[in-house]
Formats: C-alpha cells, sequence, structure tokens
C-alpha cells in the first residue's frame, strides 16, 4: 500500500534524502580521517564520527520504509470531509480552547513540517476521516472516554 505524500513534502524528501547522503559521505572521510590517527580504542573522533553515520543511516532507512508513496497535489485536496491533507479544528470536551490538528502522513510527520501532525493510520486520525463540521466522535483517552466536536475543515497551509 503507498503512503500518502503531499507534493511540497515529497520535494523536501528528496532535498533531505540527498542532505542525507552527502553527510553519509562526509562523515565517512572524517571516520577515514580520524581512523588514521592511530589506535581506534581511545579514538573519541573516530567514535563520535561512527556514531553520527549510525545516525544518518537510520534516519535514511526510516524515511526509506514508507516508500511507495501517493503524491497528493494541493489542489485535490478537499474541505467537505475530514481527509488527508485538512487542517482540522477540534474542540475536545471540558477544554477551553480549540486545537488545529493536520492530517498527514508519515513523512510530514517525520520530517517535522506542521504543529500537530496525526498520521492518517493512528487511532486519531482513523475516527476523524469522514467526518464534517459539527460532527461528534469519542475516544478513549487514558482510559476515559473523551467527546470531540469537529469545529471546521480546512486545507492544510500550503507551503511557500
Amino acid at each position: 500500500m503507498a503512503t500518502l505524500i503531499l507534493r511540497s513534502t515529497h520535494s523536501l524528501l528528496e532535498k533531505k534524502m540527498k542532505d542525507l547522503d552527502q553527510q553519509k559521505k562526509d562523515t565517512a572521510v572524517r571516520i577515514r580521517d580520524a581512523a588514521s590517527h592511530g589506535d581506534l580504542k581511545e579514538n573519541a573522533e573516530y567514535h563520535a564520527a561512527r556514531e553520527e553515520q549510525s545516525m544518518i543511516v537510520r534516519k535514511t532507512q526510516i524515511l526509506q520504509t514508507h516508500s511507495p508513496f501517493q503524491i497528493v497535489e494541493y489542489n485535490d485536496i478537499h474541505t467537505e470531509m475530514v481527509s488527508f491533507g485538512n487542517m482540522v479544528t477540534i474542540k475536545e470536551e471540558g477544554k477551553d480552547s480549540n486545537e488545529d490538528y493536520y492530517l498527514l502522513g508519515p513523512i510530514e510527520f517525520e520530517l517535522d513540517l506542521f504543529p500537530l501532525v496525526i498520521t492518517i493510520h493512528s487511532p486519531f486520525g482513523q475516527a476523524i476521516v469522514g467526518k464534517k463540521v459539527n460532527d461528534t466522535f469519542t475516544l478513549d483517552v487514558r482510559g476515559s472516554e473523551t467527546k470531540f466536536t469537529i469545529l471546521s475543515i480546512d486545507k492544510v497551509p500550503e507551503p511557500s
């Protein structure tokens, strides 16, 4: 099953992957240079560079696990009912303020592009998909049934 992703996010993902690839190459050079200084057991530069390279490889693997992608064009996002690419304003019963949630995919979440991203496959995301303005839904939050109301449905802000 393809992972939904905004066109703008896909472009950012490609850039991020190129950046990670360059970081990996740069780190490999640092590892080689640090290794040339002798005893690796007590070589802090070598161990730091190896650790950094491991983190870069892990981040790359995480981002790659979400492919293949189904790219969603901004113009194809609708606001009649909650779906992928929506910013949904929700009122939680008992709270004074409303929250804006961004219903997106795991890549938007991983890249930390929007505040309060909920993925379309999460329980909260599944609970709001298909809802319309003024619809209510209930979720178990920390062992207690909590009621929510959809106040508005908009497109996520278009990246500049």
